[in-house]
């Protein structure tokens, strides 16, 4: 019966928080300093056909969708976390030299299409479909598929 009472709970409490999540609709000008730079260094000319801003409870993040299916996720702060080109290559600039170069030494001829970080380091997907992983300081850990 405890077991019970305990899970009821939980689910309550995961309700009350997923209740508070608010995703609005936003322009440019409305995303913080560094992710309006990012978009100006990287997308110069491309308009996004949406950017949503999602308020969590503890966070909030910021998603802006291009006409040409390309994705950028951006933190609290506007530091990106992901840029997903959705099969499409991504911008090269985008991608901390290191793991560029790296990528260019042993997969030659391939592009990024995916990138995303976090406090471990970067997960980055290439064109030939490996999902390959770095540490924070740019150093091949891994290829996870």
């Amino acid at each position: 019966m405890k077991t019970k009472l305990k899970l009821a709970a939980c689910l309550l409490v995961g309700l009350t928080f997923s209740a508070n999540a608010q995703k609005t609709v936003i322009t440019k000008t409305d995303l913080p300093a560094n992710a309006q730079t990012f978009l100006k260094t990287h997308f110069a000319g491309q308009e996004p056909s949406y950017i949503i801003k999602d308020k969590e409870t503890f966070a909030t993040d910021y998603k802006v969708q291009f006409t040409n299916n390309i994705e950028v996720e951006f933190d609290a702060k506007g530091n990106w976390e992901e840029v997903d080109g959705n099969h499409t290559s991504i911008p090269v600039a985008i991608v901390p030299k290191t793991i560029a170069s790296y990528i260019k030494t042993n997969f030659a001829n391939t592009s990024v299409t995916k990138i995303s970080k976090d406090y471990k380091g970067y997960e980055v997907d290439i064109n030939n479909g490996l999902e390959l992983e770095f540490n924070s300081k740019g150093s091949f850990l891994r290829i996870d598929n």
